[in-house]
């Protein structure tokens, strides 16, 4: 694809160095990465044809309102604090996008500071890293495949 993607490039005249160009990169790799997703949770390629087709045929922008989301595995409280971690990766992540080295930045701290986070991070991983009632310890995410 790198071939057509250059032949677009440079008959569009577009600059791959600008923000939007990034974006358009980060988007498009979410979006085949989430379609291919589809084949791997589906039960059988029929059923991975119909997911494919109900996007595009299904519009019902209620479902994220009225709390049928809360019964595909996550509770509202384990909702709430996926969204709270997805926002504190979000906020890393664009940190680091702008060219700050959060490691070089905890490592500049004063010592008392750097063990209060270390400390407070296991916990947190500790704490908030067991989900669902179906948890067992024992499972490996990647022995599911």
């Amino acid at each position: 694809m790198k071939s057509l993607r250059d032949w677009i490039v440079k008959k569009l005249h577009l600059n791959r160095e600008t923000a939007s160009h990034k974006i358009y990169k980060i988007v498009t790799t979410f979006l085949l990465i989430d379609f291919t997703w589809i084949f791997f949770r589906a039960n059988s390629f029929k059923t991975a044809l119909k997911m494919i087709e109900s996007i595009f045929t299904e519009y019902n922008p209620w479902i994220l309102f009225d709390e049928s989301l809360y019964k595909l595995g996550l509770d509202r409280r384990n909702f709430q604090l996926m969204i709270i971690a997805i926002l504190i990766l979000l906020i890393v992540d664009f940190i680091k996008w702008k060219g700050y080295r959060v490691r070089e930045w905890i490592y500049k701290q004063e010592r008392w500071f750097r063990w209060s986070f270390y400390i407070i991070s296991i916990l947190a991983v500790l704490v908030f890293g067991i989900w669902g009632p179906v948890f067992n310890e024992s499972s490996f995410i990647y022995f599911q495949f």
